[in-house]
């Protein structure tokens, strides 16, 4: 029914204002002038005493100082006049209401009720009326809800500003979920209903549950029974079991457009190049049967006509030419195929293969010697394929000895004719089967394969990308100086797998990256006004100790330089690379020296052994000085390609060590290893990486070595002395003297710098990247979260110019570099003797005006991080983590408001120049 209002504001007496405290946080509307009647009201009588004005509570919005705690509250003394209020609407006043809230407060002082007046009441009666709606005002009323515990009311506002999605900007608000949060509730809500659909999920989800692993397992926690007080003094026990949130796997439907299938693999591991190069091998494989059938049963090739001649080309320089390019395309094969490998273990469903898998390398570092790890990582067709790929290492020096020269008719009318060496050659047959049954095996390993990958991870950012969300970081707490065998102690009985995930309380939120099934959320607390993360088995400093919320403990294992460079391959170190110098040196000139010396090679030597070629066309003689030459060649271009890998895999680390760090495009984002040799000189030039540039064109160059030293000796007859001898082919020894002194030379490049990129260690395996970053602040950045494709990680990275820019760039980068990009030894840093004592100078690609200059450094790097995040630089050192602690990893070198990471060449020169803690 229709209702006129009780009350009409005709006009208002305006009075001075005063400022008022108050104690009490019940919920007052911004009018105050809504409120309830009690059953008591009666219209008959002007007497307001007994009505009850039914408040409603909520939690405060903010926490008032305690020296406001004494200030009680004040009733107003102006009054707005208002209309008479008619007899019915007065019956209406007095019916019996019924309570609107479950939680009933004691009658307290509230602001005057307005009473009907007509036109001749007097302000006395008004007063004397008033007088009476106002009751004493007891000790309880001073409370914040009097009778009831305030405890869920602040942890409900904890909740808020802990809960994981809100804290990092990822969260999606889906249907339903507005109020889920991602924290453990130690307290029950009192009957306020905000956990009450929560609950309901849970004990429908904890039906179906997967196994869980028994150290990051949440037990179900039963919460004691809390008394609710009511209006009518009733009490009721709430019991309710709240699980934690867990990572639950998600698996999308094959035709799913938002959430593509997890099957990338590089593009020379697709059917269409590696089904060309297995066309390639059966092309070499159909010459190479071709040689040794028409060679039996002809007694011979092809006519031989003089040494040196193009036939000499043809049968002693192109077989191996032909073997080193298919050797070097097996060897792109084989680094992609090792770093998708781990990935491809972790989403398989085997527990063996996903606890194993982040123990293999991710970049090849030695060619030498065969790989056994997939074996037992439970992947025995990968274990195989590469078994054999260091069996077809062997091809290059028998392609050297395939071919002889033998004598067919009789002295007076016979000629020499070119013959294929038959055991020899069908070794290498056998090679090359094995190789294309390898590949095809391989081929249809990979067809349709669950990789658990949505792009090529090679570089450090493709590895962080994953981490963004992943809740595996509790049991790397402390491995960034772990030894070799503690990862395995540490992480043997882990089975993460990577792929779409959503939590138990968050199943519409669906994210990618690298987790443990049945694994508790990262959770977060406040402390001391900042957000940090939980660790486990990590002592926080206490507040007695502290000066400051930005206070932290002080490691001193981390500073040691025998923690900070323990690391570093036994091939790289000072004893060896001395020795490696002066032994290539040394046999360098002695090479000369007994080449030249007296023309031996160039008038030939006898060569002690039998020469004369047998009717399979094995000679030993040619046999001796065309595969042991080879064979040294060959074992010295995998040696220089085992340090040119191992250069490229640590360089990104180097240049995060280097004072004042890097940008994102020479660190995080450089990806050398994974790169075909000539493109990864171009880029490293382009980046300022001059001994990742020499080294990558050295080994490229090196692979000329097995070729010329596997053809350029040559047994053969002199009529004038009627002497056999072993001579050398000319052009081609000097060849091979001019690239065996640049081998030499090149070693000279390891000598410079070498200790940035020692590490505490190793720095191959997923495992031991993860140390680097799992408590970094770096998880928690913009550019990290949630990038879809790789261009989109890129661009966040470096900016959308970076993304847009033309392929020219990369050949103009060669001769004018970005200013960004060059090394901060090369200008002058906040630590240096020239700016000592001043402010460091940041470079902004910009135009900035005077005002902006004057700015701090705060501010304008925050603007720049803004305009060009490609300016952004990193850093290896030490940083305070997202637990509030010290850590050694990988961070932005600075951060607003936070302390500076700690580079180890910075802490060096303030230990020597004894300023600053070291």
């Amino acid at each position: 029914m229709n209702i006129e209002l009780p009350f009409a504001l005709k006009h208002t007496n305006v009075s001075r204002p005063q400022l008022l405290h108050s104690d009490s946080k019940q919920s007052i509307t911004a009018s105050e002038d809504y409120f309830s009647f009690s059953e008591y009201a009666s219209s008959e009588s002007d007497d307001r005493s007994k009505l009850a004005a039914i408040r409603y509570s909520t939690p405060p919005s903010r926490l008032e100082s305690p020296e406001q705690s004494h200030e009680l509250l004040q009733s107003e003394t102006t009054l707005p006049t208002v209309k008479a209020v008619s007899q019915k609407q007065q019956q209406y006043l007095a019916s019996p209401a019924p309570p609107k809230s479950t939680i009933v407060d004691k009658p307290t002082t509230r602001k005057p009720i307005p009473l009907p007046a007509s036109d001749d009441s007097k302000p006395e009666q008004r007063d004397s009326k008033f007088s009476q709606l106002q009751p004493p005002m007891d000790s309880e009323s001073l409370s914040t809800t009097p009778g009831m515990d305030s405890t869920p009311y602040i942890r409900f506002a904890i909740d808020q500003l802990t809960r994981d999605e809100e804290v990092r900007g990822s969260r999606q608000y889906a249907a339903g979920t507005q109020d889920d949060y991602p924290v453990d509730r130690i307290v029950s809500d009192d009957g306020l209903g905000y956990m009450a659909r929560e609950e309901e999920r849970e004990r429908r989800m904890s039906r179906g549950l997967p196994p869980r692993h028994p150290q990051h397992t949440a037990n179900r926690r039963t919460q004691s029974p809390g008394k609710i007080p009511e209006s009518h003094g009733h009490a009721q026990t709430l019991r309710s079991t709240v699980q934690r949130d867990i990572f639950v796997p998600f698996h999308p439907a094959q035709d799913s457009l938002q959430h593509p299938p997890l099957d990338f693999i590089p593009g020379i591991l697709r059917p269409l190049w590696l089904g060309l190069f297995i066309f390639l091998c059966i092309l070499m494989l159909a010459a190479l049967i071709f040689c040794a059938i028409y060679s039996n049963q002809n007694e011979g090739l092809w006519d031989y006509i003089a040494f040196g001649d193009n036939r000499y080309f043809v049968f002693e320089y192109l077989p191996t030419l032909l073997g080193v390019i298919i050797l070097m395309w097996l060897f792109q094969i084989q680094t992609a195929l090792q770093r998708v490998s781990p990935f491809i273990g972790m989403s398989s469903g085997s527990a063996k293969q996903r606890s194993e898998s982040v123990f293999l390398e991710l970049y090849p570092t030695q060619f030498l010697l065969p790989k056994f790890e997939h074996f037992r990582a439970g992947q025995p067709v990968i274990g195989v394929c590469y078994v054999i790929f260091w069996l077809f290492l062997w091809t290059i020096p028998l392609l050297a000895s395939c071919f002889n020269v033998r004598f067919r008719g009789s002295p007076t009318d016979g000629h020499w004719r070119w013959i294929a060496v038959q055991g020899v050659l069908w070794t290498v047959i056998t090679l090359y089967i094995l190789l294309i049954l390898a590949l095809i095996t391989l081929s249809a390993f990979l067809f349709r394969k669950q990789t658990g990958l949505k792009w090529d991870p090679r570089s450090l950012a493709d590895i962080i990308a994953l981490l963004e969300r992943s809740n595996i970081m509790n049991d790397y707490n402390g491995s960034e100086t772990f030894a070799k065998e503690e990862f395995r102690q540490r992480l043997a009985n882990r089975s993460d797998r990577i792929g779409y995930w959503h939590t138990s309380r968050r199943q519409n939120d669906i994210f990618y990256g690298i987790g443990e099934e049945g694994g508790v959320t990262r959770r977060y607390s406040v402390e001391q006004g900042r957000i940090r993360e939980k660790a486990p088995e990590r002592v926080y400093p206490g507040s007695a100790n502290q000066s400051g919320p930005g206070d932290f403990s002080i490691r001193m294992d981390i500073r040691s330089p025998n923690i900070r460079l323990r690391y570093l391959p036994w091939y790289l170190r000072d004893t060896y690379v001395i020795a490696w110098i002066v032994i290539a040196i040394v046999l360098l000139l002695a090479f000369l020296v007994v080449s030249f010396v007296n023309s031996a090679v160039k008038t030939g030597f006898l060569p002690q052994i039998p020469a004369r070629a047998n009717s399979a066309g094995f000679s030993a003689s040619n046999f001796l000085y065309s595969f042991v030459p080879c064979l040294i060649a060959h074992i010295l271009f995998l040696s220089l390609l085992s340090i040119d890998y191992t250069v490229r895999t640590l360089t990104p680390y180097a240049a995060l060590s280097s004072a004042g760090g890097a940008t994102a495009e020479t660190s995080l984002l450089a990806d050398y290893p994974c790169r075909l040799p000539l493109s990864a000189t171009i880029s490293a030039l382009a980046n300022r990486h001059y001994r990742a540039a020499y080294l990558s064109f050295l080994s490229l160059v090196s692979t000329t070595l097995p070729i010329l030293a596997g053809g350029c000796f040559w047994t053969q007859f002199y009529p004038n002395s009627t002497q056999v001898r072993v001579a050398a082919h000319m052009p081609a020894y000097y060849a091979l003297c001019f690239f065996l002194a640049l081998y030499g030379i090149s070693l000279l490049a390891l000598v410079p710098s070498r200790r940035r990129m020692a590490l505490p260690h190793r720095a191959g395996s997923l495992a031991e990247t993860i140390s680097w970053v799992y408590q970094s602040q770096i998880l928690a950045d913009r550019a990290f979260a949630r990038p879809q494709t790789k261009a989109d990680l890129v661009t966040r990275l470096m900016g959308a110019a970076y993304a847009d820019r033309p392929w020219t760039h990369s050949l103009t980068a060669l001769v004018t570099a970005s200013r960004r990009n060059l090394h901060a030894d090369a200008t002058p840093g906040p630590h240096s003797e020239k700016g000592k004592g001043k402010r460091p100078q940041i470079s902004n690609p910009f135009p900035i005006d005077r005002q902006v200059e004057e700015l701090d450094v705060e501010t304008l790097e925050k603007r720049m991080s803004m305009l060009d995040p490609g300016a952004i630089r990193y850093g290896f050192g030490i940083y305070v983590g997202r637990d509030g602690l010290e850590h050694l990893g990988i961070d932005r070198v600075r951060r607003g408001g936070g302390r500076e990471l700690v580079v180890f060449e910075e802490q060096m020169r303030r230990g020597k120049g004894g300023g600053g803690e070291v």
